[in-house]
């Protein structure tokens, strides 16, 4: 899935900012640091953790700690450099997941796969012992009982499915066509047509497996698979489970003491609802809370000399972009749309706004993701710029509006700049602060013309990653960009299982969608938050979040 994907209409609105007094008035076991209870402060609760049905920054940092991965890639040392006041590898434990050189898969609660070298069989071998909060044991019927959901529900699910090449239904017996349990803790996957994911994809955080058993109890006659409850449970074999959500102020967490990695050290989360993000870093800074999310590149570079706390940035696979509606005048004119790209000013973005803490991108997918095509054609030029709108019929520009989250202080820094920048090649840009979920649903529903927006395809595949958004008619393609030519090639690359044959399969088609310019590139941001320098083990995943249950709070 992706990080904007069917996504942040589930964020609920924010409360309001006279919570934060609330949240230092709260009693000492709820809103002060000690060893066993973590408090992580955050701008709103998202609208739930069914990872089936929402996709929001809050979702997955919450979700993570109650859901549990099938497997995970391989713990490396931090490969990149940073900058000094929010170096991630200062963190003590801190580890990166080597999803770039994909050397190794880890066992997680699936604790083996195999493939056939054709791609079309594989096994999961399920570890025994994995028990739920609730007391269940994760076997292969949770497994199957997953996918049907998914696809009783057209839900999240499914579409992974679809991306990831895999069957999307269950079969008894086993044939040919889908997944098929062999014993308690043995499912047979099979498929007419490669699955070069189907091992590699247990890596994907919405292949997120769930206790069906305990979800089950709070089905209904009208809500058959228990949606209702699960949206603020989750019901997963984590570290965690939900035993509070208080909408608009706080959702608590306990330890689940049979969790397969061992109990948790830190018993008990507390996520705090902190409307504004200055507040937040007032409680990080005062030791009242250990974590906060959602913090603007200049309040990281702030907490540099903190004694209580530090900035953490770190480098991964999102990207931010100006939405560009391909179908619409003026903007269905690829001349229009590459001097938009000329006005966009990304070494001021990157040096200015976000201190660094971004990377130079023109890219179609990650630039950490195997078989990546660096490409930076569009430098900034508003002389180029309005000789291509001269060219396409627009000598004197025309009027624009641009939207964007007015939940993220960065996108109207960036905003700003774009507008004064614009201008000088004619194009008067208007400004649309809209709310989080307004924003998305503006361009998710397709139909809006410029917007700002922060992506990211989860799976480190060049297939996935292009398939999520380039093909005409997908699911992510928000943008309405429609090509034959890349429709075809991503087809006939998709079941391509050979690692180095699958990059060569997609050959050229980076570079031919770039000079397209379906969007207009502001640059790939890292992800942040503000942390205690109390805690140790943080380690970043690639879906945006955390597990707490690897982390420690010192004395």
């Amino acid at each position: 899935m992706t990080l904007g994907d069917i996504t942040r209409r589930g964020l609920a609105v924010a409360a309001t900012a006279a919570l934060a007094a609330l949240v230092v008035a709260a009693p000492p076991k709820t809103a002060s640091a000690n060893q066993d209870t973590m408090v992580i402060a955050i701008g709103a609760l998202p609208q739930g953790i069914d990872l089936d049905k929402h996709v929001s920054p809050q979702t997955w940092s919450m979700g993570a700690q109650v859901f549990e991965d099938g497997m995970n890639w391989e713990s490396i040392d931090f490969p990149f450099s940073t900058g000094d006041a929010w170096d991630p590898s200062t963190i003590p434990g801190f580890k990166y997941p080597d999803y770039m050189g994909q050397r190794t898969l880890v066992p997680g609660i699936i604790e083996k796969c195999e493939m056939q070298p054709d791609g079309l069989r594989a096994v999961y071998h399920l570890r025994k012992g994995v028990i739920s909060p609730w007391g269940n044991e994760f076997t292969a019927d949770d497994v199957l009982w997953r996918i049907e959901r998914g696809k009783a529900t057209q839900a999240i699910n499914n579409f992974l499915e679809f991306l990831l090449s895999m069957p999307g239904q269950t079969i008894d017996p086993p044939e040919s066509g889908g997944y098929a349990k062999i014993d308690d803790y043995t499912v047979e996957l099979t498929s007419s047509r490669p699955m070069p994911l189907a091992c590699k994809g247990l890596t994907n955080y919405y292949n997120a497996w769930l206790d069906s058993t305990e979800i089950m109890k709070h089905a209904t006659e009208e809500d058959p698979w228990g949606d209702k409850w699960v949206a603020t449970n989750g019901g997963g074999f984590g570290g965690y489970r939900v035993t509070e959500w208080t909408a608009g102020k706080r959702v608590v967490m306990e330890a689940n003491e049979d969790y397969w990695r061992g109990a948790p050290e830190i018993k008990r989360i507390i996520y705090l609802v902190v409307p504004e993000s200055a507040n937040r870093v007032a409680l990080l800074k005062q030791g009242k809370v250990h974590m906060a999310e959602g913090l603007s590149p200049d309040e990281i570079v702030a907490l540099a000399d903190d004694a209580n706390a530090r900035g953490v940035a770190v480098r991964g696979n999102q990207s931010m972009w100006m939405m560009i509606n391909n179908t619409l005048p003026p903007y269905d004119d690829v001349k229009v749309r590459q001097a938009m790209n000329h006005l966009i000013n990304q070494e001021a973005i990157i040096r200015d706004i976000y201190h660094g803490m971004m990377n130079a991108w023109q890219g179609v997918m990650p630039s950490t993701y195997p078989g990546y095509e660096e490409h930076l054609k569009y430098d900034f030029n508003p002389e180029k710029a309005k000789a291509l709108l001269a060219e396409a019929g627009y000598p004197d520009g025309f009027d624009a509006e641009l939207s964007f989250d007015a939940a993220v202080s960065a996108m109207e820094s960036i905003g700003v700049l774009l507008q004064s920048d614009f201008k000088k090649a004619g194009i008067n840009l208007s400004l649309r602060k809209l709310p989080t979920a307004a924003n998305s649903d503006n361009v998710m529903s397709k139909q809006g013309s410029l917007a700002l927006w922060t992506d990211m395809p989860i799976q480190p595949d060049i297939n996935y990653a292009l398939k999520l958004v380039w093909p005409t008619n997908a699911l992510v393609n928000y943008h309405n960009f429609s090509d034959a030519k890349v429709d075809q090639v991503l087809q006939d690359g998709q079941g391509v299982v050979d690692a180095e044959a699958r990059i060569a399969a997609h050959a050229g088609i980076q570079e031919y969608i770039h000079d397209l310019a379906p969007l207009g590139w502001i640059g790939e941001h890292y992800f942040a938050v503000g942390l205690s320098r109390k805690v140790s083990n943080f380690r970043w995943y690639t879906t945006q979040y955390y597990h707490v249950a690897e982390m420690s709070i010192a004395d």
